[in-house]
């Protein structure tokens, strides 16, 4: 029997920068192999924890990836689902803190503010020679 994962995908508004990211991991792996669980607007750990638990049989592997910004909430979840041995991985968190040790500032931690809201990048394709 082929393995099959829950990916809990959550945001603390409406999913769409995380859910992105799940899916565009989701589709290096055969169809039916994962199924994504958007949670939008999460407003605590316990929030999340709770419904991962009320899954009950549905809770086979399964890994949470999330775009919270709180720092608060974000450390609180690291740790009840270390607690849980649920591996999760901090998409955004991780990434504005690291941005704002170089900067030497602290993000604003505003939820709502999309990839158009951020800086436009420079794009270089590295098959084209110089």
């Amino acid at each position: 029997m082929e393995q099959s994962i829950v990916v809990y995908a959550v945001s603390d508004m409406t999913g769409e920068t995380v859910t992105r990211i799940v899916r565009a991991a989701s589709a290096q792996f055969a169809a039916g192999h994962i199924r994504i669980k958007v949670l939008s607007n999460a407003t605590s750990a316990e929030q999340i924890v709770d419904f991962i638990q009320q899954q009950g049989d549905d809770r086979g592997p399964c890994a949470v990836f999330h775009t919270i910004l709180a720092k608060r909430t974000r450390k609180d979840l690291r740790n009840a689902l270390q607690t849980l041995r649920i591996p999760s991985i901090d998409l955004l968190g991780s990434t504005a803190h690291v941005m704002a040790d170089l900067l030497g500032e602290k993000p604003q931690e505003t939820p709502g503010l999309t990839i158009e809201d951020g800086v436009e990048p420079e794009v270089y394709d590295l098959e084209v020679e110089p």
